[in-house]
């Protein structure tokens, strides 16, 4: 509460989704955490981030997808912005790229340099 960012950006999510938490939860904390950032960073823009593909068949991208819509939904809603980085991660299955990864799940280091450049672009790009 006591910093006076620029730009706030927010991913969360996956964890909740290997442990079984239900959709409805999941959207629901991102919009209590946009507003509560919105209170406290009034001026601050805010970037809901998509949830990124997996390669576990535990955590279907079907369900990432939609949830990335929602997500999108509420960033128009709550006044963020939506960063689609979803398409960026997946291979030509829809399943996170074999390379960008270590499990299926966690970003190798190729795939946090995927992320670093595509929040480079936007960084320029605003």
């Amino acid at each position: 509460d006591e910093t006076r960012p620029d730009v706030i950006y927010i991913m969360a999510g996956i964890n909740d989704l290997r442990k079984g938490t239900k959709d409805e939860i999941i959207l629901g904390n991102y919009r209590q955490i946009v507003r509560k950032l919105r209170q406290t960073h009034p001026k601050t823009i805010i970037f809901i981030q998509s949830i990124l593909p997996t390669r576990l068949s535990a955590i279907p991208n079907t369900r990432i997808r939609h949830l990335n819509d929602q997500l999108a939904l509420i960033a128009r809603q709550e006044g963020a912005d939506y960063l689609n980085l979803y398409d960026s991660f997946t291979d030509f299955e829809g399943n996170l790229r074999q390379e960008l990864t270590t499990d299926g799940l966690h970003l190798n280091t190729e795939g946090y340099e995927v992320w670093r450049s595509l929040l480079h672009q936007v960084e320029y790009t605003d």
